[in-house]
């Protein structure tokens, strides 16, 4: 396609205005994490008159668009709680056991002889040594026991029950395209149940609550999921959901200013073609925790827990099967539901629109959650919110559960939408 030819004509755009700031504008960071394969860009879909071919407001940066920074290009060792050992990511030394001490593989000095003890246990981390302690077979889950539960599919009007349990985070040694900012793969609890959309936010569903609906593919209809909002966006809708069902609200907004929901998404840098005091953005946003009782966006963990039931793979099923992606999407988004469930019953968990976390961008934090990482909440400052699940603008390969990608809080784009959840009682 022509447009991708024009990207690197603009990556001196994305130089000049790239802005540190929280509150402040700034275009996007790496979407998806890693580099396009060279042949994404043979793809050309002809037109039609109402889904037209992305053009360069539609198509996300890549690394090779933006200017390298510390945290994007270099590996920083973070060793975390390991006291010994390498650093998992950069293989640097975190230190040393005192004589008569041995490393485990999780960089904690136990006494030398130190054996795994999984006696009990089916699944789930060891908690002498605290290796993992077994995978559970296809269509189970590991519970908060360490043992393997069939995983069964919970859904009533559109929502979807998904029980506590453990799960091992992140990348397989083997996964590619390789990216250490989806490693160390290391184990999680999550210690409450809740409940997820089945499916994205839709266009109908935001319209029933915002006056202004930014989507780019608005023809698509009111069963596609809404695009192109930013992050300050997608917590203010998860509290008027909460305020119309008569819940608490999970987050404080402070000193907000724009109007949510206007203005035109997809553009090189926020304030094109839009004005820059229309962009709604707050200066603080505060989450009330994991109790809260009102509707929410997913922590990172709780969105890829949610995302694999159960599955150790790269995806839980076939591509084609299961997301809406680059090379089948005919560049735009689908209506919701209309590809396969995971084994929770969570439809377009991959594919047609990334989904917004909570969570800051580390992209090391993985480093610092490698052992005893219950309930974790991501990084507590940063600049970028992360997103997940890949969408339809997005080439295959890198449409995986481990992929991690980021926008600046108030940057909106016309391939990222929301997902929310409830703690469930």
């Amino acid at each position: 396609m022509q447009v991708f030819k024009k990207l690197g004509a603009i990556s001196l755009i994305f130089a000049i205005t790239i802005v540190i700031s929280c509150g402040g504008s700034k275009p996007p960071t790496d979407a998806t994490g890693e580099l396009p394969p060279d042949d994404a860009s043979d793809v050309d879909v002809p037109p039609t008159d109402t889904d037209v071919p992305p053009t360069d407001a539609d198509v996300p940066p890549t690394d090779a668009d933006v200017p390298p920074t510390d945290t994007d290009t270099v590996c920083i060792q973070n060793c975390g709680n390991r006291v010994c050992g390498p650093d998992p990511v950069c293989e640097l030394s975190c230190g040393t056991c005192p004589e008569g001490q041995t490393c485990t593989s999780d960089g904690q000095c136990v006494p030398l002889g130190c054996e795994e003890d999984c006696s009990g246990l089916e699944c789930g981390p060891d908690p002498v040594c605290g290796k993992w302690c077994g995978d559970c077979a296809d269509n189970q889950g590991c519970d908060l026991e360490g043992k393997c539960v069939a995983l069964n599919k919970d859904c009533t009007d559109g929502w979807c029950v998904i029980p506590a349990g453990q799960f091992e985070m992140g990348a397989l040694d083997d996964e590619e395209p390789y990216d250490f900012r989806q490693r160390p793969r290391h184990p999680v609890t999550i210690t409450r149940s809740f409940s997820m959309m089945e499916t994205e936010v839709t266009q109908g569903q935001w319209n029933e609550l915002v006056s202004e609906n930014p989507s780019h593919h608005k023809s698509c209809g009111d069963n596609c999921p809404v695009e192109g909002i930013n992050w300050f966006e997608a917590v203010y809708y998860a509290n008027a959901l909460s305020e119309k069902l008569g819940l608490e609200n999970c987050y404080t907004l402070e000193d907000c200013s724009g109007t949510v929901g206007s203005g035109i998404p997809g553009d090189v840098s926020p304030g094109a073609g839009t004005p820059d005091s229309e962009v709604y953005r707050c200066a603080s946003v505060t989450f009330k925790g994991l109790d809260c009782a009102g509707y929410r966006l997913p922590t990172e963990a709780e969105w890829e827990y949610a995302a694999r039931a159960g599955t150790t793979e790269p995806r839980y099923g076939d591509i084609e099967a299961i997301a809406w992606h680059e090379e089948n999407s005919s560049y735009k988004t689908h209506p919701v539901g209309t590809k396969a469930a995971n084994a929770w019953g969570l439809r377009d968990v991959l594919g047609n629109v990334f989904e917004f976390a909570w969570d800051w961008m580390g992209a090391n934090y993985y480093s610092t959650c490698a052992t005893g990482c219950t309930d974790p909440l991501g990084p507590d400052s940063g600049t970028d919110r992360v997103i997940r699940g890949g969408a339809w603008i997005i080439t295959a390969p890198l449409v995986r559960l481990a992929v991690r990608g980021h926008y600046a809080p108030d940057f909106r784009f016309s391939n990222v939408g929301i997902r929310l959840v409830r703690t469930l009682p």
